[in-house]
């Protein structure tokens, strides 16, 4: 994966046997996108959502991060619909891009301020709020976490998490979901640097 390494925890809120949340993670030209989409509230209908973006964004994985989320707007149409987040890092143009709705959390640790912004919306409900790409410089060694609603904000606050994830990011994602993970929610951690 261009150099980059991640971790992922991921799980369905107790009681349920499919998780509404899904994601993944593409590379194309030289840059990696990374989706975490939650689908409105849990169990199967909640995961068609999802599976439907999550499809949606991995066959436009190379358009601009905008246009991806209206195409995954138009796709979810007639679904429940969902929040979702789009991060995209090219380590060889030392970017990274963030396009969100709803309420994914996204956290960065890194060698310059990086604070991305979700719009409030709903993905295929209605209209799309006016959408913002926030691009920032990306120095190699910068940390990542995408997580869902599944977890509480406590983890912004945890110290040992950002030298644990330089060193390995699927103890990262498993120590956030364990520590910060709530039974009531599905839960999606992703841990990327």
């Amino acid at each position: 994966m261009a150099a980059l390494r991640h971790g992922i925890a991921h799980r369905p809120k107790r009681g349920e046997q499919v998780s509404g949340d899904a994601y993944v993670i593409a590379e194309a030209d030289g840059a990696v996108t990374i989706g975490l989409v939650d689908g409105l509230g849990s169990g199967e209908a909640a995961a068609e959502a999802s599976r439907r973006a999550v499809r949606c964004i991995t066959l436009n994985s190379t358009a601009d991060l905008r246009e991806l989320v209206t195409r995954c707007h138009e796709e979810l149409r007639g679904t429940r619909g969902a929040v979702m987040a789009l991060l995209r890092i090219n380590p060889k143009a030392e970017t990274v891009s963030f396009v969100g709705v709803g309420n994914i959390g996204i956290y960065a640790w890194s060698a310059e301020p990086i604070r991305p912004v979700s719009r409030g919306g709903i993905v295929g409900h209605y209209r799309l709020p006016a959408l913002r790409e926030f691009t920032y410089h990306y120095t190699r060694g910068d940390l990542f976490v995408l997580y869902s609603d599944g977890v509480a904000d406590g983890l912004i606050a945890d110290r040992e998490l950002p030298a644990l994830g330089r060193i390995d990011p699927q103890a990262m994602a498993d120590i956030i979901a364990q520590r910060y993970g709530v039974e009531h929610d599905d839960v999606t951690v992703i841990a990327v640097c």
